[in-house]
C-alpha cells in the first residue's frame, strides 16, 4: 500500500467507528431501582415525589407469589422527595438510594389534589419529554396524600402497580362507571377543543394504611384500595367531583359503556323499590348537535341490549307487557342517570362530555366564532341535553318464573 493509500485507510477508520452499535447511557440491572408506580404532591411551595420500586431481595411472598424469597422482606419500597422542580425531586432519590431511578416500566401514577388544584401541565410535560417515563401510565386523583396510596400493600398480588391497573381495567371491562385513562389520553382530553378530562380516585377505604408484610396475613385487611368518586380536571386544574352514580351517567352520555349492571324497579306502577338487576351486554350512544336558534340541543340516543339476571317480585315472564313494563323502568333509570350526571356537569362548567369536540366536527364555521370570541364557557352553560334511551331484554336466564312467583302457587 502506498502512502496516499495508507493516509486514505487512516481518515476513513474514524468514520467507520460511528457505524458501531451501541448504547452510550447502557446500565446494568442491578444499579437500576425499577418503579411501578409513581405518586405527586404538592406540599411547602414545592414538588414532593414519591416512587414506589420493586424490591429485589423480595422474592416470591405469600401476596400471591410461589416459591422461595424472603416473607419478611416487602415486595416493593418506596422513596419520598422533594423539589423545586419534578427532576430535582427525582434526582435526589440518589441521595437516599443505592439505585437509579428507571421508569419505563412504571403501570400508574397518582395525583394528589393539593397538586391538582395548583395544575398539573407541568407534570404531563415531564412524561412526554422525559426519555424513560411512560406516556401509557394510568392516571389517577387522591383527595389526600398521594404518596401514602402507594405504601399500602395488596393482598393476591405483589406488585402494587400491576394490581392498581388491573382494577381500573377490570371495572372498565364490567362495570363502566370510570373510565380507564393513561396519560397520553388526559393529555389529548386537556389539549382538545373540551379543554377538560376525568380522573378516576383512588382511596384507602379505612384510617391506616397497611404497609407491613405482617399485616396482610389475614383473610380482611381492614384498609384497602379501592376506586372512588370520579374528579374533574379543567383546563389544568381541579374543578370537582363527580358521584360514583353521576360517573355512570357520564358513561352513558359519552358512549363509553362496555358492560354495566343496572338496579331498577321491575315494577314501577306497584313500588319503585329497586327489586331487579340487569346485565347490559351490548350498548351505542350517538351523539348530534342541533343549533336552536340561539344555542346548542345534544341530541343523545342511547341503545342497549342484555339479560335480566335478578327479579325480586311476582311476574310472568312470558307475558310481554310485562316485560315491557321493565324496559321502560331500565330506560327511566339510565334517563335520571344522565340526566343527574349532566346538572353536575354543567354546573362544574367543564366539558368533560366531549361536546365541543362534536360540535366544531359538525358546524366548523360557527365553532370557529365561539373560538374567535372565546366564549364557550358561555355556550356550555347554555347548552341543553335531549336524551332519549332505548333497552331490550334480550334474554330472562334460566327461569320464566321468579321464586317469589313460585312461593305463592
Amino acid at each position: 500500500m502506498n502512502r496516499t493509500g495508507l493516509l486514505r485507510l487512516m481518515l476513513c477508520l474514524p468514520l467507520l467507528t460511528l457505524l458501531l452499535s451501541g448504547c452510550w447511557d447502557d446500565r446494568e440491572l442491578n444499579e437500576l431501582g425499577i418503579t411501578s408506580g409513581s405518586a405527586y404532591d404538592w406540599e411547602d411551595n414545592q414538588w414532593k415525589a414519591t416512587y414506589q420500586v420493586i424490591n429485589p431481595s423480595s422474592g416470591s411472598s405469600g401476596m400471591g407469589g410461589s416459591g422461595g424469597g424472603s416473607t419478611s422482606s416487602p415486595p416493593f419500597l418506596t422513596f419520598t422527595v422533594k423539589g423545586k422542580t419534578i427532576m430535582e425531586a427525582v434526582e435526589r432519590t440518589n441521595l437516599t438510594s443505592t439505585r437509579e431511578m428507571f421508569f419505563s416500566h412504571s403501570r400508574i401514577t397518582v395525583i394528589g389534589r393539593s397538586l391538582a388544584e395548583q395544575g398539573i401541565s407541568q407534570l404531563i410535560d415531564m412524561f412526554l419529554r422525559k426519555q424513560d417515563a411512560r406516556e401509557t401510565v394510568f392516571v389517577f386523583l387522591s383527595e389526600g396524600d398521594a404518596g401514602e396510596i402507594l405504601d399500602q400493600l395488596m393482598q393476591m398480588t405483589k406488585n402494587q402497580g400491576a394490581g392498581i391497573q388491573l382494577m381500573i381495567e377490570q371495572e372498565s371491562k364490567l362495570l363502566s362507571y370510570y373510565p380507564g385513562i393513561r396519560l397520553y389520553q388526559l393529555a389529548m382530553a386537556l389539549s382538545s377543543e373540551s379543554g377538560s378530562a376525568v380522573l378516576p380516585e383512588i382511596l384507602l377505604t379505612g384510617p391506616q394504611t397497611m404497609d407491613e408484610i405482617s399485616e396482610t396475613g389475614v383473610t380482611d385487611l381492614p384498609s384497602r384500595l379501592a376506586l372512588g368518586r370520579l374528579g374533574v380536571i379543567k383546563g389544568d386544574t381541579f374543578a370537582g367531583w363527580l358521584s360514583q352514580q353521576q360517573a355512570f351517567g357520564l358513561s352513558f352520555l359519552t358512549g363509553t359503556v362496555d358492560s354495566a349492571t343496572i338496579a331498577f324497579a321491575s315494577r314501577p306502577s306497584v313500588s319503585d323499590k329497586l327489586d331487579a338487576s340487569f346485565i347490559l351486554q351490548n350498548s351505542a350512544t350517538t351523539v348530534r348537535p342541533v343549533w336552536a336558534k340561539d344555542h346548542y340541543v345534544m341530541d343523545v340516543n342511547v341503545k342497549g341490549a342484555g339479560v335480566l339476571t335478578e327479579l325480586g317480585s311476582v311476574i310472568d315472564l312470558n307475558d310481554r307487557k310485562a316485560i315491557r313494563e321493565m324496559e321502560e323502568s331500565l330506560e327511566q333509570r339510565v334517563l335520571e342517570l344522565m340526566k343527574n350526571s349532566w346538572a353536575e356537569v354543567q354546573r362544574l362548567g367543564a366539558d368533560i362530555t366531549g361536546f365541543a369536540v362534536r360540535i366544531h366536527r359538525s358546524d366548523p364555521k360557527r365553532w370557529k366564532q365561539i373560538k374567535q370570541e372565546k366564549s364557550w364557557d358561555r355556550v356550555f352553560q347554555e347548552l341543553e341535553i335531549r336524551p332519549r334511551v332505548s333497552l331490550k331484554i334480550e334474554r330472562t336466564g334460566l327461569s320464566n318464573k321468579s321464586f317469589k312467583s313460585v312461593q305463592q302457587e
